[in-house]
């Protein structure tokens, strides 16, 4: 067999794409028997709407109904916060984490003009940092993915005005697009990669792949502008409805979202 040298090994190593490497840290599960007790929810809204369904590749999934005429969390879909702090087995809090999910919109999904999926978010309540109540900095952010008209895929951000001026200081989120359509009927896969900047740095991270392609790659973003526990990613804000925040944004009937397991992982760069 022929051996190849420490120097050329090195330099195919340094030829190669430099791939992100995920270390699985914990899969929130929903065949778990009494999985809502065992994640110690702090909160939630209209969970008891929802149902844990077998789909049709076998796996067991959360159905979430989004009703006609339902517009906002009260009326519509389901929200709570997965935090790494209610975890033995998790740090409160991480400085670069990944997020894997799987969705499957039901054939009939109504888009309208938009709505929330879950994301990733900072830590303490950070839940707080939606519904217009913009970060300034020192108490967290979130990274919720939304569906547009049609279908459009989009990170919608709640982030720190940045010194760079692409980041925040908006009045509601502000999208960042996948220039991608998620397809009713069609199952979608996405991951979500943050690492939070340094202070003082506008050098955060975020990537988004849909179905295994990397579509977005950012290097500058500010998720903190000072050092406070808020500033870290401490949970999954698995937040899903219609809206918006008026009529306008209301299914014409009822519509239905099937979500997979999720996954958190450190991340590592070879």
């Amino acid at each position: 067999m022929n051996k190849i040298n420490p120097s050329t090994l090195g330099i195919l190593l340094f030829l190669l794409p430099q791939y992100s490497l995920a270390e699985p840290l914990k899969t929130f599960s929903f065949s778990q028997p009494n999985w809502q007790n065992a994640w110690q929810l702090d909160w939630n809204s209209r969970l008891n709407t929802t149902k844990v369904i077998t789909s049709t590749k076998g796996a067991s999934v959360l159905q979430v109904n989004y009703p006609e005429g339902g517009v906002g969390p009260s009326q519509s879909g389901v929200q709570f916060p997965i935090r790494f702090s209610s975890f033995s087995d998790l740090a409160p809090a991480y400085h670069s984490l990944k997020l894997d999910y799987c969705l499957t919109f039901s054939k009939d999904f109504d888009f309208v003009k938009g709505g929330k999926l879950p994301g990733l978010m900072g830590a303490g309540d950070s839940w707080t940092r939606s519904g217009g109540n913009q970060p300034d900095g020192s108490d967290g952010w979130t990274m919720r993915y939304m569906w547009r008209e049609k279908g459009e895929a989009v990170i919608y951000a709640y982030l720190p005005p940045s010194p760079n001026g692409r980041y925040g200081g908006t009045t509601w989120g502000q999208d960042i697009s996948l220039n991608k359509q998620f397809i009713a009927g069609q199952q979608h896969c996405l991951t979500q990669e943050i690492t939070i900047n340094d202070v003082g740095q506008e050098n955060g991270q975020l990537k988004v792949w849909f179905d295994g392609e990397l579509v977005i790659e950012r290097k500058d973003v500010s998720y903190r502008l000072v050092d406070t526990p808020e500033g870290y990613i401490g949970a999954v804000m698995f937040s899903s409805f219609h809206g918006g925040n008026n009529p306008s944004w209301a299914p014409r009937h009822l519509s239905s979202i099937e979500f997979s397991d999720l996954t958190i992982s450190t991340t590592q760069q070879l």
